[in-house]
């Protein structure tokens, strides 16, 4: 009976511990769906099943159609996904676990997003303008505007390639003289990534003032850049930015651990951003 009652209870502690086990999810910009190249395709592939995340967010899957991103999936064990459009650059997402109530918008977006329900998580996934901050605050508002709309106020993450800057890495820009850099891009290409002649911080104040929390921010002090890597060589102070970003709903906190910035010999040349990685504890219901 004692052997009969311990065994009960071994193998009910196991569930528990598996119920709690933490979420491995990454967010990756995959620089023009890795331009098409099958070996950089097939090096993403080895990486991503040695990662063994249970979710990866995309941004930047250029031209893909929703069977392309199904056979990735399959290709790193990821039997479920979702895209948001097939024709441009788009976002989209895969999972080892079923993705429910997908929600997508297009129109008024540079690329779109999309949010999708996996394992009773809201993954809101986007890849906000390259090439305007006033484009991207319109966008970040749609974001917001939609989840209020679509009633996702809990368990909430919005990740992906904001193209923004963060005041918390205010002092690393200035330290390294970002601002020079930007304001001589977008003097030669008409574009308007900094804001009355100084850098731009918008969008990640804007999320936090909606109660959105930075990740990294929660858990780690100091500077680390999401972009360029190495793929184009050697990577100047002055060019490093943080521009990738997980946030979180405040109920989300405390579930939210070990934000990283993963750097490593395949991520150097794979695409010109490093994927992020957080760990997440499932809440309770």
């Amino acid at each position: 009976m004692k052997r009969i009652t311990l065994f009960i209870f071994m193998m009910v502690a196991a569930q528990l511990l598996h119920a709690q086990s933490p979420l491995k999810i990454i967010s990756y910009n995959v620089y023009n769906y890795f331009e098409s190249e099958v070996e950089r395709k097939a090096r993403f592939i080895s990486w991503a099943k040695g990662q063994q995340a249970d979710v990866i967010a995309y941004q930047e899957l250029v031209n893909i159609t929703a069977q392309e991103l199904q056979t990735l999936g399959l290709a790193i064990d990821h039997p479920y996904t979702a895209l948001v459009k097939e024709k441009g650059y788009a976002v989209g997402i895969s999972s080892k676990y079923p993705i429910t109530d997908v929600k997508k918008v297009i129109e008024g977006m540079h690329h779109g997003f999309m949010a999708a329900k996996i394992k009773d998580l809201n993954f809101v996934v986007v890849h906000l303008s390259p090439f305007s901050h006033e484009k991207r605050r319109e966008e970040i508002a749609t974001i917001t505007d939609s989840l209020d709309r679509w009633s996702l106020t809990k368990k909430v993450m919005i990740m992906g390639d904001f193209n923004s800057l963060a005041a918390t890495d205010s002092m690393a820009y200035n330290r390294h003289d970002r601002l020079r850099p930007m304001l001589a891009s977008d003097s030669s290409s008409k574009i308007s990534n900094t804001n009355n002649g100084m850098l731009d911080y918008t969008i990640p104040a804007y999320l936090m003032q909606k109660g959105f929390l930075d990740t990294w921010t929660l858990k780690v002090k100091g500077f680390n850049f999401s972009y360029p890597t190495q793929v184009f060589g050697p990577v100047p102070d002055a060019s490093k930015e943080r521009i990738d970003y997980i946030f979180v709903s405040p109920d989300l906190q405390k579930n939210a651990i070990k934000p990283i910035i993963v750097k490593d010999a395949v991520t150097d040349q794979l695409s010109d951003h490093y994927p992020l990685g957080i760990l997440l504890v499932p809440p309770h219901s």
